[in-house]
């Protein structure tokens, strides 16, 4: 364990065991949705194919490509960070985002920890790579196959694979507290539950349990310049992976914390810098539709009462500062590989592995079907990436591993869900890019809480337990008007529910269609 960069005051205050929050919604990767969610469906057919991505979807075996010039990349992820978050980290803006691309519509088909975590590892939708849900049936680490991920089949290819930080959640219970996943060179994985208590980091590096009394973020990153720094990261072309924490609630609780809202913690050195900033403003941040019974009774406006929203401002207050350290620790990244001459050919990817709501429709959390729960903050900049672009075109989590792994010129060990995205950065269309959409109770459950179909940048539909919603987003952005039971869209919603039932069992190229 070097690089120990100090860069502020830390406690290390016993941990506190999580608690479930009051609020609506997922507020973390061990919470569920308060009241059961709404649903109905219908069938499907199958839709065109959109182009394949360059890389074959076969079970190969990481075949080395002859040229040597193969980039490097660093993929720096978030935990429930939202699109809105990247407005108060100005470094990811002035380092990354303006010197490559953003992807503004970019989404978590599943967006909750484990499923979005492991299709980041394998460029699969979760009812293919069977990891659901955060516990029970079809949960967590153990329900994860991980010997053929994207370290595999770069390993295997002659790249050094490195991760630092979170894997997937129950990790490190019992006896696997000392066991490094298949196909990484230097593991350095965070051991739950000491995952989520910010002011100390329990890792397993290659094996061996390490504590380090020291906020987490600003550990995660001291390995992360250590391994970057390594003379033998100029041998061979590598993949380092970070996986920070924040924003995702954590312990310990502290004084100020709100009373029946779980929040994360920053790091000592940004307590209450951002003391007066108010929530989000949009149009569906506690919305009130009179006319609408179901909406009424699932997302229940009248339950925001002032001291609620205060709490939530408070929620948000400290999500915001917690990413600070983050956005230090990009700022750190991208310095050492300019230091090092390794910053032209490294590709660099900052994400999320879901999205968040705090008060949009009423709810807070994630899990949800609307789009500020499955989008996520996207940012690439690399050799040949477009500078200071935005690009609004659909895209999945199952991309970004697709696009790397045909990047480097390796054969995914799995057929792949996803599509290589580097003709989207450069700007080339993808019209009606369809993503099969799902979600499975928090505590596992074969019932889906539903399924759905989000189509380019127009159509997010769900078919839930007690009814169908369906969005025009190019109409209505923010999702004010269910449409489901609008005449004039029921050709649409024919459409959609038949591309769902086409969708929910797609392997591989099956899934790259368009609607």
């Amino acid at each position: 364990m070097g690089g120990s960069v100090r860069r502020g005051n830390r406690s290390t205050r016993s941990a506190v065991a999580l608690i479930a929050a009051a609020g609506l919604g997922v507020t973390g990767c061990s919470l569920g949705p308060a009241e059961p969610l709404r649903g109905a469906g219908g069938p499907a057919s199958p839709t065109p194919s959109i182009a394949a991505p360059s890389v074959s979807p076969g079970m190969g075996s990481g075949a080395r490509r002859p040229d040597e010039q193969r980039p490097n990349f660093l993929v720096i992820t978030t935990d429930d960070a939202a699109p809105g978050d990247l407005e108060h980290m100005p470094n990811v803006k002035r380092l990354l985002a303006d010197r490559g691309v953003t992807m503004t519509n970019l989404v978590a088909p599943t967006p909750i920890c484990v499923p979005a975590r492991a299709s980041l590892l394998t460029g699969q939708y979760a009812h293919n790579h069977g990891a659901l849900t955060i516990q029970g049936e079809g949960g967590g680490f153990a329900s994860f196959d991980d010997r053929r991920t994207l370290p595999v089949w770069l390993r295997q290819a002659g790249y050094d694979t490195m991760l630092v930080g979170k894997y997937l959640n129950g990790y490190g219970a019992g006896e696997t507290r000392r066991y490094v996943p298949p196909g990484w060179s230097d593991w350095r994985g965070s051991i739950d539950w000491s995952t989520y208590f910010f002011p100390s980091a329990e890792l397993s590096v290659n094996g061996e349990v390490v504590r380090t009394p020291d906020y987490n973020t600003d550990v995660f990153a001291d390995n992360v310049t250590e391994m970057l720094s390594a003379p033998e990261r100029h041998e061979n072309p590598w993949y380092l992976t970070v996986n920070y924490v924040a924003p995702h609630h954590g312990d310990p609780i502290e004084p100020d914390d709100p009373v029946d809202m779980m929040t994360t913690v920053p790091a000592q050195r940004h307590r209450d810098l951002f003391e007066d900033l108010p929530l989000p403003d949009k149009p569906n941040m506690f919305e009130q539709r009179p006319g609408d019974k179901a909406m009424r009774a699932t997302h229940d406006r009248a339950r925001w009462t002032p001291e609620a929203r205060a709490a939530l401002r408070e929620a948000h207050q400290q999500r915001v500062e917690s990413l600070q350290a983050v956005d230090e620790a990009v700022r750190e990244h991208v310095w050492v590989l300019r230091r090092t001459k390794q910053l032209a050919r490294t590709v660099v990817v900052f994400t999320s592995d879901n999205g968040t709501m705090l008060g949009e429709h009423n709810l807070a959390g994630k899990l949800w079907h609307y789009r500020d729960s499955q989008t996520v903050p996207t940012v690439i900049r690399g050799p040949g990436v477009p500078q200071g672009r935005t690009v609004a075109t659909l895209a999945a989590n199952v991309d970004l591993p697709t696009t790397i792994a045909a990047w480097a010129g390796v054969e995914p060990g799995r057929a792949v869900d996803g599509i290589d995205l580097r003709p989207v950065l450069r700007g080339e269309p993808m019209p009606g890019r369809a993503v099969p959409t799902l979600a499975h109770p928090v505590l596992g459950a074969a019932r889906p809480l539903y399924r759905g179909i989000r189509v380019g940048e127009r159509w997010n539909y769900a078919r839930l337990r007690t009814g169908e919603e369906l969005y025009d987003l190019r109409a209505d952005p923010y999702e004010l008007d269910n449409v489901a039971d609008d005449p004039a869209y029921r050709p649409a919603l024919r459409r959609l529910r038949k591309l769902t039932r086409a969708l929910r069992d797609c392997v591989g190229a099956q899934c790259r269609r368009t609607g």
